[in-house]
């Protein structure tokens, strides 16, 4: 993969997260916290922990392909990593003084499961893209 291809990658995967965390942050408010409003100015946060959360992911960066081994350690590194950038940015209101813990809890199980949303959509993207050089190499060896 190149660096450009990476970044690219990056940028899309940035765009889904902020939609991913926009729609968790409403699932939560709406379980959790229902009587609570929103400002204008929360709607900054979905970008800002997006971004932050782009950072651990570039341990994954190969210049050449990693053996299954090697992709699956730095995916779980990358898990990781992104788990504690956000429970570093994310902080519990008011209501859970006493009981961080619940919050810190469910906030994890989100992030894992956006995380594993984001994995399934890189991966069928990637699915796509082999059914398509495939045919392209069908399409190439019978033009010989």
């Amino acid at each position: 993969m190149t660096l450009k291809d990476f970044i690219l990658s990056r940028v899309q995967i940035f765009f889904v997260l902020v939609t991913l965390i926009l729609f968790g942050s409403a699932v939560y408010g709406e379980i959790f916290l229902p009587e609570q409003e929103l400002h204008y100015y929360h709607l900054f946060s979905p970008i800002i922990i997006s971004g932050a959360c782009i950072l651990p992911t570039c341990v994954t960066y190969f210049k050449k392909e990693p053996t299954p081994e090697q992709y699956m350690i730095r995916q779980i590194i990358e898990l990781i990593l992104i788990e504690l950038v956000v429970m570093f940015l994310v902080s519990p209101p008011p209501k859970y003084s006493g009981n961080e813990t619940k919050f810190y809890v469910s906030i994890g199980i989100m992030v894992g499961i956006i995380y594993c949303i984001i994995e399934v959509l890189s991966l069928y993207k990637k699915y796509r893209q082999a059914i398509e050089l495939t045919e392209q190499l069908k399409i190439l060896q019978t033009a010989e």
